[in-house]
């Protein structure tokens, strides 16, 4: 038997958790992140010297976790190859995370693969998964996962908080703050996770003095009213208000992010969103 400290967990789009050893006689060997995969595109214009740069984006990254299979015969060991398939393959992506990064999750999908027999006991097998995102998120949300370093949703060393100051992300009261994004990858609402819920009475205009961004909701909000930023959605209670908007959005830089909103009497506003890593 290995004795492994490594351990990768599963969990399924529907919150369902499975480690690698609750799969009988499976050990995590060692995993392995392939990295960032940037592709950079250009453009050729005729008659000028070189290329115009459009910009990188990030591909799919490939992270390999190889295993070791132990089982007590023969019988066990091609039960345990049956319920290492079961465990793995699925129709729908799912997130992965492993021990040495325990608060960074990625959503893959898993390529095939073959068990290398070492004996009819015994044997090793390497699994790609393909996290098609190109970016790791946060396990933890930042308005529903208060930040605790004790807790199991965070990790101290290596996700880039800040732990010498407070970071609140719910229940803002006030028109002066600042929002913290951990990350090092820009939180842009067209492509990624973000809500942004606004209550007060007035008419709001929120803007990252940071970023220069702004968001101006052109109607009065009354007691009781909450506006939501769901994406590039905004919502009144819930209904679609984009017409009564600037159309404008917010984004959220690494580091610290200046945040005015303006407009409103005993303003509150909360910012829900996963931090994500290159």
């Amino acid at each position: 038997m290995i004795d492994c400290m490594e351990e990768l967990t599963i969990t399924k789009l529907d919150g369902t958790k499975q480690t690698v050893s609750e799969i009988n006689g499976a050990y995590l060997l060692d995993v392995i992140d392939s990295g960032p995969q940037p592709a950079t595109t250009y453009e050729q214009i005729a008659g000028s010297d070189g290329n115009v740069d459009n910009g990188t984006t990030f591909g799919t990254r490939t992270i390999t976790a190889k295993f070791y299979l132990d089982a007590k015969d023969y019988i066990d060991y091609t039960l345990a190859q049956r319920e290492t398939w079961q465990a793995l393959f699925d129709h729908d992506p799912y997130y992965i995370t492993w021990s040495r990064m325990p608060g960074i999750r990625f959503l893959v999908h898993i390529k095939p693969f073959e068990f290398a027999s070492i004996s009819q006991m015994s044997g090793t097998f390497d699994i790609e998964f393909e996290a098609f995102k190109g970016f790791g998120e946060s396990v933890g949300r930042t308005d529903e996962d208060p930040i605790d370093m004790d807790s199991e949703m965070w990790q101290m060393v290596g996700q880039g908080f800040v732990l010498d100051e407070d970071l609140v992300y719910t229940e803002i009261h006030g028109s002066s703050f600042k929002i913290f994004n951990a990350g090092d990858i820009t939180i842009d609402p067209r492509k990624h996770d973000l809500t942004i819920s606004i209550q007060g009475i007035g008419t709001p205009i929120l803007k990252n003095l940071t970023t220069g961004d702004s968001f101006i909701y052109k109607k009065t909000l009354d007691s009781g009213d909450t506006l939501t930023i769901d994406g590039v959605y905004p919502l009144l209670n819930g209904a679609h208000c984009g017409r009564d908007t600037n159309h404008g959005l917010v984004t959220l830089l690494p580091g610290w992010n200046k945040i005015q909103l303006t407009g409103l009497s005993n303003p509150v506003s909360s910012f829900g969103f996963r931090f994500l890593y290159k």
